[in-house]
This record gives structure tokens, C-alpha cells and sequence, in this order.
């Protein structure tokens, strides 16, 4: 057997392969891990926080008061399996308030952490790396490799293969990645075929592989951690397969019984310790999978819902454990396996929030050094810059533009709202809305340059996703920021005309009749004041509350749950209402548009 290039110097020693072996039908990849090292430097990572923006989470989390792995024995295992799935393209948390969970740099640093200890880790990855929606098909190849590089240095052996995986193309993918060089992470959907000539054709002649002895897409692998073998295996459920054969004609899935049938009967001549079922269907399914096939210890599935279980469903007498690590990369699940005295093992299950306390400490400069992930985002937001994806973001009609065709609306921008509207211009200035492209340019980090990001840079600016909207800075450098037209609509026919009715309803697309507006603003503000629980007792009248509902939604398409968890209407809207009496004294303007 031969062994594959190891990482070069100064950054750590990546899990090299040492071959296959044809068992029973099944390719089984061999792998040994040793501490395999994400960071070129494990101190600094776990070193005290000395950036200039301090964490939130100062303190290792906690799960429901809990500390993390306070059930476990005081020694360290002797391997811990590392699951995760359904990322879904997120790389790095994305919003406007803290704290939030997730991300590929805090992944490594919580590895790195257990490293230290000197635990033994592998990983497994359930697969949906791929974006499930992505207005730029580049930009979406290019998170999915970045994503699968992350995971090879981090000691991940396999990733299953998910539907948004299968929605983008496999043979896209696999020129991503897979057909590059012979390394982990390795594909596995042991249940897929081709179709040629309506017949189902073998997986290896439909993805054909210039691997000596290893297919791109696989049934199973064997990973040798301290010394212990762990197999796993990778498949398709009934439900997902169903779904995935009506969207593709050219693929087909076998029937799992055979094939895992064949997988546990090789594994066994590994005598492998454990092993880990990847199985791409729901957790009903998975329970079934569980009931036929006791020799999975492990079966992750995919998640009822995007925040995981804190607890993993048992069966068999609690010799299996069925895992759901939710979406988007928000949490790990780690399964630590100890010895037992007269054989076999005891299996410990902990689900870990990735907070803010697994940010890489130091400053940015020292980040990068540390933390191999950093360089890699940075490359990539990099990449998205040059290659210009913000001018390629696809622009649709505004809903106004579709009402009025002929009247050819357009963005102009906030500053010609302020000679009209100078109460309303001046309160707006006064607001981050105002300065809401600053926080990509001059902010953000961790990347950089997501002002080049039209996947950031779109809750950020006027009009991005529509006609007339923003292009970039040199171009329409007026529609910076969240301004007046990102609620109203282009602006162009009622600044020439705002004596129209017609046009005039446009501008309020939550009103269904003229003159109607939300609450007074001390109704709203005493509401905000109330805890949640009491708000529905402060009676509202149902054009108040439909009003309320149409707005809050209007604001909610970028202040969702995902970007920014804090957002309340009632506490958020004082902050920008800008609903004056037509007495209201006028706001001086040193710089009127003409």
C-alpha cells in the first residue's frame, strides 16, 4: 500500500490514506488518523481574546445550564466521531446582531480544542454542503470546494450526499472537488445508480473515476482513530430517493437492504469497532434502518427541524443512537467512545453550539496565522470580488414596475426625497440604515470585502435584486445604504409626479386604503416596553394589526430570525419612524437637491 503526500510544513499532519480493499462488492477505504491539526498554531487559537471586537460568549457554552461533556468520564476518550450536516453553503454566520451560532472558523477551533486534550478525533458529514439557493451559480461552486477543503484539514473522512448536493449536478460537483486528486473527503451514496437506456447502469460507469481503486462517489470507508477502526457508510433513503429519481431521469437508487447487507458483511471482515450510517432520509426512516440493521451504532439523518435535538433518539436498548445535527452548520454533534473493561464500548453523545466562544483569539493578523480557515475565507471573498458576481447578481421587476409599466419607474435614491421630505430625510440620516453599506466595507471581517458580496451586499442597499437598482459603487454610488426606496419602491414616479394617487399607493404597498398607517408610535412603544408574554393584552384594532404585520414583514425579508435573532418590530420601529404631522418644523438642508 502507498501513502499518500501528507500537508505541507506548518500545517499539521492531515489524516493520510493507505489504500483500498475490494470486500464482498463493497470498496472500503483505509484511512489511519493520528492528531491531525487544523491550526498552524493549536495555542493561539485557545489563547485569550485580544481582538479589538470582544466576544459575547467569554465562557465555554452551556446547554441548558449544563456544561458541555458533564456526563462524560473525567478521561478522554478513546476516539470521538465529529458529525455534522446540512450546511448548506453557510460558511461564516451572516446577519447584523450577535450572537449568532455557526461557521467554519469556529468548527476548527472547537476541533482544535478537543486536539489539545488529546483527544482522537474523525469526521463524518451527513453532505447538503451544496447552497440550496444561489443567485450565482459560480459563487455556489466555489462555497461547496471551499467548504470540502475545510473539512479535509479538519480530519473529515466522508460526506454523504444530500439533496442540494444532487440538485446542483453531481458531475459539477465531483469536477469541484472529487476528480481533482484522490483525497478525503471521500462521497458516499452507496445506493445510487446511472440510468442508460432505461436500464440502471453501475454507479463507477456512470461517474467514472481516474483513481487507481477508488470510485468518486462510494458505499464505505474505514478510518483506523488510535488505533480503532471505524467504518462508515453512506446512502439514500426511500422518501429523498423517490424525489431525487422524478428530478433527474439519469439516476436511479438501489434498494437499501441489499446494499447494506453487503456494507455491514465488509465491514465486519475490518472488525470494525463501530460504525457510522450517513443515511439521507428522515428520522422515521431512520428508525426503521435502526430496527433491520442493529450493526450501526450511529445513523445520522437528516434533521426534523433546523434546531437539532438536544439528545439523540436511542433504539435497540440504547446500542444505536439516531442523530439530527440541524441545518446551516450552527451546531457539532461529537459521539466519544470509551473502552469497556470486559470489551465493547460505552457510546456519549454531546450537541455543541458553535458561539462566539470558538472565535479565533488574537488579532486578525494572528487569526489568519492560526486559524487555516481564515486565509481560505479570504481567498474566497477575494475571488467573488474579482470575478464580479456583485454585477452579475440577476435583477427582476419591482412589483411597482410590474403595476406601471409604462411609466418606466426607476431608483433615484434618498437624496432626492429631502426637499419634499426633510423631516423624514433628516431622521433617516440619523440611523444605521443611513450608513448600512459602511458596516460590509469598513466592518465586517472574517472575510473581508463583502461589500462585493451581493449575497451581503443586498440587505445593504437600494434595489440590488431589482431594475434600475444597485449595480456598485461606481455606478450607483446614490443608492448606497438602506434608504427611502428599499420600503417604498423606485422612487422616480412620484418624485415627478407626487400629486398622483395612484402612484402615492405604490409608495405604501401595506396599506390597503388611502391614509392608512401604523399605530401612533406611543401605542407601539408601550407595547415594545411589555414583556412578550402580556403584548397580546394591549388591545389593537385589525386594520392596526394587519398594518403592523405587513410592515413587520416588509422589514423581516432581511432582519429574519437567520441574520438578525434580536428583531422586534415594536422595539426596532421607534428607533426609525419617521411618520411627522405635515406641522411638523421644517429640517434646514445645506445640501438641497435640485
Amino acid at each position: 500500500m502507498t501513502e499518500a503526500n501528507t500537508t505541507p510544513a506548518g500545517r499539521g499532519t492531515v489524516l493520510r490514506v493507505l489504500g483500498v480493499v475490494a470486500l464482498g462488492g463493497i470498496v472500503l477505504g483505509l484511512a489511519t488518523l493520528g492528531t491531525c491539526g487544523w491550526s498552524r498554531n493549536p495555542a493561539a487559537i485557545n489563547a485569550p481574546d485580544n481582538a479589538s471586537d470582544k466576544k459575547i460568549d467569554e465562557k465555554e457554552p452551556t446547554i441548558d445550564g449544563r456544561p458541555l461533556f458533564a456526563d462524560w468520564p473525567k478521561q478522554k476518550p478513546d476516539a470521538a466521531i465529529i458529525l455534522t450536516g446540512q450546511t448548506f453553503g453557510f460558511l461564516q454566520p451572516c446577519g447584523c446582531s450577535r450572537p449568532q451560532l455557526g461557521g467554519l472558523e469556529r468548527r476548527a477551533v472547537f476541533l482544535n480544542s478537543l486536539k489539545a486534550k488529546g483527544w482522537p478525533l474523525v469526521g463524518f458529514d451527513l453532505g447538503d454542503l451544496y447552497p440550496q439557493k444561489s443567485a450565482i451559480d459560480d459563487q455556489a461552486k466555489m462555497k461547496y470546494k471551499l467548504t470540502m477543503n475545510a473539512l479535509r484539514d479538519m480530519g473529515y473522512i466522508a460526506v454523504g450526499v444530500g439533496e442540494s448536493d444532487f440538485a446542483a449536478g453531481l458531475d459539477k460537483l465531483l469536477g469541484e472537488y472529487a476528480l481533482q486528486k484522490d483525497q478525503p473527503p471521500y462521497m458516499l451514496a452507496g445506493n445510487l445508480l446511472g440510468v442508460s437506456n432505461g436500464k440502471p447502469q453501475p454507479r463507477e460507469d456512470k461517474y467514472p473515476s481516474p483513481h487507481k481503486n477508488r470510485q468518486l462517489i462510494g458505499v464505505a470507508e474505514v478510518a483506523s482513530v488510535n488505533g480503532m477502526p471505524i467504518g462508515v457508510v453512506g446512502t439514500v433513503g426511500k422518501l429523498l430517493a423517490a424525489k431525487l429519481e422524478k428530478l433527474d431521469t439519469t439516476i436511479t437508487f438501489a434498494d437499501n437492504g441489499g446494499l447494506l447487507k453487503d456494507a455491514v458483511t465488509a465491514l465486519a471482515t475490518q472488525k470494525t469497532a463501530v460504525n457510522v450510517l450517513l443515511y439521507q432520509g428522515t428520522s422515521a426512516e431512520a428508525g426503521l434502518v435502526a430496527n433491520a440493521w442493529p450493526q450501526f451504532q450511529i445513523i445520522v439523518c437528516q434533521a426534523d427541524d433546523p434546531e437539532p435535538p438536544q439528545f439523540p433518539v436511542q433504539a435497540n436498548g440504547g446500542k444505536t443512537l439516531i442523530i439530527q445535527v440541524g441545518h446551516k452548520g450552527r451546531y457539532v454533534g461529537v459521539v466519544g467512545l470509551f473502552k469497556k473493561a470486559g470489551g465493547g464500548f460505552d457510546m456519549k453523545y454531546q450537541l455543541v453550539p458553535m458561539t462566539e466562544y470558538y472565535i479565533t483569539a488574537g488579532s486578525e493578523e494572528e487569526a489568519r496565522k492560526a486559524n487555516a480557515v481564515l486565509p481560505l475565507l479570504e481567498a474566497y471573498s477575494e475571488s467573488v470580488r474579482d470575478r464580479k458576481f456583485l454585477q452579475r447578481m440577476p435583477k427582476g421587476p419591482h412589483p411597482a414596475q410590474i403595476q406601471e409599466p409604462k411609466l418606466n419607474l426607476s431608483y433615484v435614491g434618498s437624496a432626492k426625497c429631502q426637499n419634499c421630505h426633510a423631516p423624514q430625510f433628516a431622521k433617516w440620516q440619523g440611523t444605521p440604515h443611513a450608513k448600512a453599506l459602511d458596516a460590509l466595507e469598513k466592518i465586517a471581517k472574517r472575510p473581508s470585502l463583502r461589500n462585493f458580496d451581493g449575497e451581503c451586499v443586498q440587505c445593504h442597499v437600494s434595489g440590488l435584486n431589482y431594475k434600475t437598482g444597485y449595480v456598485d459603487q461606481k455606478e450607483t454610488p446614490q443608492l448606497a445604504h438602506v434608504g427611502c426606496e428599499n420600503c417604498h419602491g423606485p422612487g422616480s414616479g412620484h418624485m415627478t409626479n407626487d400629486k398622483n394617487l395612484g402612484l402615492q399607493a405604490l409608495q405604501m404597498p401595506w396599506a390597503q386604503k388611502p391614509g392608512e398607517r401604523l399605530p401612533d408610535i406611543a401605542l407601539i412603544k408601550k407595547i415594545g416596553a411589555l414583556p412578550s408574554i402580556d403584548r397580546g393584552k394591549e388591545p389593537l384594532k385589525p386594520q392596526e394589526s394587519r398594518i403592523i404585520n405587513a410592515v413587520s414583514s416588509m422589514c423581516a425579508k432581511c432582519h429574519d430570525h437567520e441574520n438578525d435573532p434580536n428583531f422586534d418590530f415594536f422595539t426596532y420601529w421607534p428607533k426609525v419612524f419617521h411618520t411627522f404631522p405635515k406641522a411638523a418644523p421644517p429640517v434646514e438642508n445645506p445640501n438641497p437637491v435640485p
